[in-house]
């Protein structure tokens, strides 16, 4: 799943080619993908001028003037693409949308279809299945902030997973920030420090930038809206090297469930 690094990445891109243009055309495949407005969604959005393209956590959103919102959730498996209106569109593409001159379309790809678009317009109605709150953006968080929200008993890698209480975390970035700050998965976040507390803010910090520094992480699915890859993984340090020699310490890289996930951990530096 497209996890900050990549959604920021994505609406980064999405910005410089939307950014201005008209919506021409909108092509609907699977209604069940779009959630938000009840009304059919070309009569909302076709002639709407795109302000700009920008992330909210794992969310890509293109915000359209007079003020309404489209809000793209990549689920497991979800594309944003741009290509040529002329192109066939690919296998599991839901929902084009055609800019500008009507020559290129942003289309939304989900084989496995556990995203979704929502169309957030003002209208008081809605269908579908409706967006989860989130919690705050972590490369916003104050230490104050952060070391205060750890006052829990949960583990806390779980606690960074719950995007009501850390938006945009999943579990790349989680097992390579606890691993920067020498933290261990299962520990319970309030018998956290403040210090480590402090210590892991920054790890959670510097790891995001570094990862939208190097556009994400491709593993399966992703892409950026070109169809380029993240370049990310070759720089992780724990996740899913399994076996292999921590880069610290060279212990080998352990994996256990943690929240139900698949988790990396060096046992040597993350006691």
């Amino acid at each position: 799943m497209p996890e900050l690094p990549e959604a920021e990445t994505i609406a980064r891109e999405l910005d410089g080619v939307l950014r201005g243009a008209n919506v021409t055309s909108v092509h609907v495949v699977r209604r069940d993908v779009v959630h938000g407005d009840p009304r059919p969604l070309s009569r909302v959005l076709r002639g709407r001028r795109v302000v700009r393209a920008y992330r909210r956590a794992k969310r890509v959103i293109v915000l359209l003037e007079p003020p309404a919102e489209l809000v793209f959730h990549l689920g497991m498996s979800g594309r944003l693409t741009v290509e040529a209106a002329s192109a066939r569109p690919a296998p599991h593409t839901h929902v084009r949308l055609g800019i500008g001159d009507g020559t290129r379309e942003l289309r939304f790809r989900d084989p496995r279809r556990f995203g979704g678009v929502w169309c957030l317009a003002g209208n008081d109605r809605a269908i579908g299945r409706r967006l989860g709150l989130l919690g705050p953006e972590p490369l916003e968080l104050t230490p104050r902030a952060f070391i205060k929200l750890l006052d829990r008993k949960r583990q806390i890698k779980a606690l960074l997973l719950d995007q009501t209480a850390v938006a945009g975390l999943g579990n790349i970035y989680c097992d390579e920030a606890l691993f920067a700050a020498r933290v261990h998965p299962l520990t319970r976040a309030c018998e956290l420090s403040e210090f480590d507390r402090r210590g892991l803010l920054r790890a959670i910090k510097r790891t995001l930038r570094r990862a939208i520094e190097f556009r994400g992480t491709t593993l399966v699915d992703y892409r950026q809206p070109d169809g380029s890859e993240g370049s990310f993984r070759k720089y992780h340090r724990v996740y899913q090297r399994e076996g292999e020699p921590c880069r610290r310490c060279r212990t080998p890289i352990k994996r256990i469930i943690v929240a139900g996930r698949s988790t990396f951990v060096c046992p040597n530096c993350q006691r």
